[in-house]
């Protein structure tokens, strides 16, 4: 009976909630790599942006009147629209795609880089705290943080596509465990989990070897930042990840269902 009672909550929202074509146009035309991108595909990540949107806050984190960041229509959708390439391909129906990304409400956006705080022992057992300042953050069943200006900037600029990093480890999060890996079982989660591994720690040798990598060496970091960046460039350079680790690109273009070199979804 839920379930029922929000796919209806959900129908009614699409019929009566729509982004101005104004805003879609604009918020694709700073998304150059989804330019190519079939109409089957647009029309089915409009709906799940729609539906972000109706369903998520997206609200300022600047506490400061002085600082306040006002989160307007546009960068909404801006970051509505990336977080949702992230289930495009998901599910039989766009209903079904949701469910990646129930169990939280709200997207936090800060007019920068926001400090984080964390403990860490040294050698001698001694306990330090240290504070810095990061572009984002996702929390286990709690929100995600993101630093405008570095959504802003795009990846075109910056080769970081934040919203996509952030929203990837929400994936990594759906199973309980941070471990770099989507929500598999069996065989197809040890596939996944052989490509990967081997993907990264090629990655991770190279890094250590000082070797100037395409993709970003913050990847080499632990295994979920490794998938984090990876679903970066499979959306935002899929053509260079394929080149790259073309096992580990099959593995992730089946579980996202979305050919991002063709712009196109796979029928599952």
């Amino acid at each position: 009976m839920f379930d029922w009672l929000k796919t209806k909550r959900r129908e009614r929202a699409l019929a009566s909630h729509s982004i101005p074509d104004d805003e879609w146009t604009s918020a694709l035309h700073e998304l150059p790599f989804l330019d190519h991108y079939d109409d089957t595909a647009l029309a089915r990540l409009r709906e799940l942006t729609t539906l972000f949107l109706v369903e998520k806050n997206i609200v300022t984190g600047a506490e400061d009147g002085a600082h306040a960041l006002e989160v307007t229509p546009h960068m909404r959708v801006l970051i509505a629209v990336q977080a949702c390439l992230l289930i495009l391909g998901r599910g039989d129906t766009v209903m079904a795609a949701m469910r990646d990304f129930e169990g939280w409400d709200n997207v936090v956006v800060h007019p920068g880089d926001f400090p984080r705080s964390y403990d860490y022992e040294d050698e001698a057992g001694v306990v330090h705290q240290l504070d810095e300042p990061i572009a984002g953050e996702s929390w286990y069943n709690g929100p995600v943080l993101l630093s405008w200006p570095a959504v802003e900037a795009g990846y075109d600029e910056t080769g970081m596509a934040l919203v996509i990093h952030e929203f990837a480890h929400k994936i990594d999060m759906l199973d309980g465990e941070v471990d770099g890996l989507p929500p598999l079982a069996g065989a197809a989660r040890k596939v996944f989990a052989e490509a990967q591994q081997a993907a990264y720690d090629d990655f991770c040798r190279r890094v250590d070897a000082d070797e100037d990598t395409a993709i970003d060496p913050y990847a080499a970091e632990h295994i979920d930042e490794f998938f984090a960046v990876s679903c970066e460039v499979f959306f935002a350079e899929p053509e260079l990840l394929r080149e790259e680790y073309p096992a580990y690109y099959e593995q992730l273009q089946s579980w996202f269902r979305v050919d991002p070199i063709a712009g196109r979804l796979i029928a599952g």
